[in-house]
């Protein structure tokens, strides 16, 4: 290949040349994953006495090696990043990014450019190139600005999952953040981007809510006794009404007496007129017999009265009205109760 121009040694032992002539975007990025990949071996050589995360790293920087020289792009991504997994490396992060520029991911690009420039590794030429990437591409892009606490994870949509804090980016629109906090269940939520700008979001770690506790129940207090009604006075039986009752019956009594003694004499009158009419015998007969009825009358209306006023208990006379009356031959009591 012609190259023109100042040649700087790598850092990973290759070299690098700065184009003097404008190419194609996509040209440019070819070349310098294909600088980068050229020097990453002598780092992997260098590496071989580590453990075995380290071989696997090698490994899959083989894999995405191979993808990237055959163009498949999006492969080759995936195969850095998962080296960059394994053991971390700024020039994994920064070739799996020029993957997946080419693959026409800017999204993903963006990612994991702002990820190889958070660990140390890549020389001047390559920060300057990540770097400038990152900021055109967020012109275009969504980001969002993820902080939570240490050993916390974040993956949008089904993008790559990174460890907390990070800088993630995505098309305009809302997408979906997945949170995972160990020992956790995952959460999720959702984050709403625009083109240009960035979403700053803090997580942070809220302790779980307190089972709720169910309230001591309240003893009831007792029902107040209702109260029992004052006793009744018991109503001692010679009441002034009740004595006045035995006063009126005994006055009737005598009433009916006297009636029985002008019944005799008034029958013995009549007797006497039956024998000898005349206008004086006539007159002393009838006389006695309206005395008579005057006294059996009013005999019996006193002792209905008097046997009411006894019998009748005061509580009742109150409630209720007691009448006596007369009519001819005959005594009437009545009342309500």
């Amino acid at each position: 290949m012609k190259r023109s121009g100042r040649v700087a040694s790598s850092r990973w032992g290759g070299s690098t040349s700065r184009p003097t002539s404008r190419a194609g975007a996509k040209a440019s990025l070819a070349l310098a994953a294909v600088l980068a990949l050229t020097g990453a071996g002598g780092v992997a050589r260098a590496d071989e006495s580590t453990a075995d995360s380290a071989a696997e790293a090698r490994q899959q920087y083989g894999m995405g090696t191979q993808a990237f020289s055959q163009k498949r792009y999006s492969e080759a991504a995936l195969h850095f990043e998962a080296a960059a997994s394994f053991k971390a490396s700024a020039i994994a992060l920064y070739t799996a990014a020029l993957a997946w520029d080419l693959a026409s991911r800017p999204e993903r690009a963006a990612d994991a450019y702002g990820r190889a420039l958070e660990v140390p590794g890549l020389d001047a030429k390559q920060t300057g190139i990540a770097k400038d990437r990152v900021a055109a591409l967020e012109k275009s892009l969504g980001t969002v600005v993820v902080t939570a606490p240490e050993g916390w994870k974040v993956q949008l949509d089904t993008l790559t999952e990174v460890p907390a804090p990070a800088r993630l980016h995505a098309s305009p629109g809302v997408h979906t953040l997945t949170v995972r906090i160990p020992n956790k269940p995952i959460e999720r939520r959702d984050v709403t981007l625009e083109a240009g700008k960035v979403t700053n979001l803090e997580l942070k770690d809220e302790p779980a809510p307190a089972p709720a506790v169910d309230p001591e129940p309240v003893a009831e207090a007792p029902a107040p006794a209702s109260e029992a009604p004052p006793p009744r006075l018991r109503e001692p039986f010679w009441t002034t009404m009740r004595v006045i009752g035995v006063g009126v019956a005994g006055v009737g009594v005598a009433a009916l007496g006297a009636g029985a003694i002008l019944g005799t004499s008034a029958n013995g009158a009549k007797e006497a007129y039956d024998a000898a009419p005349s206008r004086a015998a006539f007159d002393h007969a009838s006389s006695l017999e309206t005395w008579t009825n005057v006294a059996l009358i009013s005999g019996a209306v006193l002792v209905a009265g008097g046997i009411a006023l006894v019998v009748v208990p005061l509580g009742e006379r109150s409630d209720g009205a007691v009448r006596v009356g007369a009519a001819p031959g005959s005594v009437v009591v009545g009342g309500t109760f």
